[in-house]
């Protein structure tokens, strides 16, 4: 039998198990067009779009391959591994519009079930440019100042009017939602996952909006990214059960100073997303890495403040407005609608928008707060009350992950306090105080021994506790937090089973598995007597707020 005489059902069924293998799946697309559809169902399942400025793609690639040309010449050296990369990309040779991308994958839209929006313009190679450079820099908006030294300036030559160069060469911009419309327009209708930086509003100004391509749009200019938030939501709404924002700018005290100027997101959500189950949300405050080598200064909190996204204007683009006026009603801040939230991310906001936030949730209404099985809470303000929020949720939850940063210095976490509680991570921050942060919180876990109510059983058993390196921490800079022979006999006490004499009225927690992503030889060398017991070993981080990461099995 040949290949071409196979039942469609033998080839669907062979290509489904290389489902995770992007190079297979690429190559079995080239076997018969009887295979492509297939292979491509599993290709984009999760894609990412982004602007893109082709010109540049062009112009890079032009100098790149000039670069490769002029190899053994004196003065020039070898290309980089990404620059070769480049040179065999069918983006650089043959640079292709996302609409026309789009277009070529309409049969596939259905099979897409992710979608992360990025927001930095891509100009060449790995390089990426935030919206606010590209604006100033590259184009000249915002002013004199920024005209004057902008590449379209540099490129001007004498018979051109740099107005209209201006223009053309912002109207040359591809974006996949295009121009005159917003992320709205975008045609996928099945999507599980959307990961949206705030920035990519950036890019479809209301003034550049308004009317456009035929999309109803809001006449409210401050609504508008609110309204294609949205809408997005509710073309998935059917299918849609995880949201990702990063670098949301609202939740601010002084925006509640006037009833008519609140935050309005979560209601969004509430109102066009019925199904969400994971809710991941990042404000615009990122972690502090004194590896990065920035200037801290004295007494300041372990954060450095991004700036919000700002159209070509150079306003602020707005937060989450209630739209009272926008044309559909897509979303009125309301609670007749309810998420049903299993799974919460919260990062990256101030001690204020944390309250605010923590008050929509636990008192607004938009989502019943004991439903909340899943939650990480990383790099929260030094301030943060854990515990009025533990307080909500403690009967519930089964998954916490937190940061070990200044905000739990000093935080007496119980075990015993989560009657259903399976695994939790301690996630290591490269901070100054993260060694006796660490031993404060294995510490307090370990004290396991505790009276019980009535309501709890004698024995509690934790599945897992993992102990994680964070972004920027290096595995041999990070043995020196395990050096501790104190954390050794917390965590042996963690793995032990309940005593032989403990008295029947007290009760035991135990946890069955701890794992830390070092190697074992490490572990064995910095915790002995736990490593001896068998109940530590090597493990990855639980990423579980990532879905994207487990897009492809689903």
């Amino acid at each position: 039998m040949t290949l071409s005489n196979l039942p469609q059902e033998i080839i669907d069924r062979f290509i489904d198990e290389f489902f995770n293998s992007i190079e297979d799946l690429q190559n079995l697309s080239l076997v018969s067009r009887s295979w492509v559809h297939r292979a491509r169902s599993h290709l984009f399942r999760f894609i990412t779009l982004g602007p893109q400025d082709l010109k540049e793609i062009r112009s890079y690639y032009v100098e790149v391959k000039a670069s490769e040309n002029q190899l053994g010449w004196p003065g020039y050296h070898r290309l980089s591994l990404a620059e070769q990369e480049l040179l065999r990309s069918s983006l650089a040779q043959d640079p292709q519009p996302h609409k026309s991308f789009l277009s070529s994958i309409a049969d596939n839209l259905p099979d897409v079930r992710g979608l992360r929006l990025e927001c930095l313009l891509r100009v060449g190679g790995v390089r990426r440019i935030s919206p606010e450079d590209y604006f100033r820099k590259w184009l000249g908006f915002g002013g004199d100042k920024y005209a004057k030294g902008c590449h379209v300036m540099r490129d001007l030559s004498a018979d051109e009017d740099f107005s209209v160069k201006q223009k053309d060469r912002w109207d040359a911009v591809d974006l996949p939602w295009g121009h005159h419309a917003g992320i709205h327009a975008l045609p996928f209708r099945n999507l599980r996952y959307i990961h949206i930086q705030w920035s990519v509003f950036s890019w479809t100004p209301p003034s550049l909006s308004l009317g456009g391509d035929g999309f109803l749009v809001c006449t409210n200019s401050n609504q508008w990214p609110g309204y294609q938030l949205a809408m997005v939501l509710k073309s998935n709404a059917d299918t849609l059960d995880h949201v990702s924002i990063d670098e949301y700018p609202g939740f601010r005290v002084k925006q509640y100073n006037s009833t008519s100027n609140t935050d309005d997101l979560l209601n969004i959500l509430a109102q066009n997303a019925p199904h969400l189950r994971s809710l991941s949300l990042g404000g615009l405050l990122s972690v502090f890495h004194p590896h990065l080598h920035v200037t801290r200064p004295s007494g300041s909190s372990p954060f450095l403040e991004q700036e919000p996204a700002i159209y070509p204007s150079g306003e602020e683009v707005p937060h989450a407005h209630p739209d009272e006026g926008c044309s559909g009603d897509v979303h009125r801040s309301v609670n007749s609608q309810q998420m049903s939230l299993e799974r919460f991310f919260l990062r990256g906001f101030d001690s204020e928008a944390t309250l605010l936030i923590e008050d929509v949730l636990l008192n607004g209404g938009v989502s019943p707060i004991k439903s909340i099985q899943y939650l990480a809470l990383s790099a929260m303000p030094e301030d943060y009350n854990y515990m009025f929020l533990f307080s909500r949720v403690f009967q519930s939850l089964t998954h916490l992950t937190l940061d070990l940063d200044e905000s739990t210095l000093h935080l007496e976490l119980k075990l015993s306090f989560f009657p259903h509680l399976e695994c939790i991570q301690l996630m290591i921050p490269s901070t100054y105080r993260t060694i006796p942060n660490l031993y404060n919180m294995v510490r307090s876990l370990s004290d396991n021994v505790f009276h019980l109510d009535g309501s709890m059983p004698s024995v509690h058993t934790v599945r897992r506790l993992h102990i994680a390196l964070g972004p920027g921490v290096h595995s041999g800079i990070a043995e020196g937090y395990m050096t501790d022979s104190s954390i050794d006999k917390f965590l042996l006490n963690l793995v032990q089973h309940r005593p032989s004499g403990l008295s029947k009225s007290v009760g035991w927690t135990r946890v069955e598995m701890v794992t830390v992503n070092l190697p074992n030889t490490t572990l064995e060398k910095a915790f002995p007597m736990t490593f001896e017991t068998g109940c530590l070993t090597f493990g990855e981080t639980d990423e579980w707020w990532d879905q994207s990461t487990n897009l492809r099995r689903v």
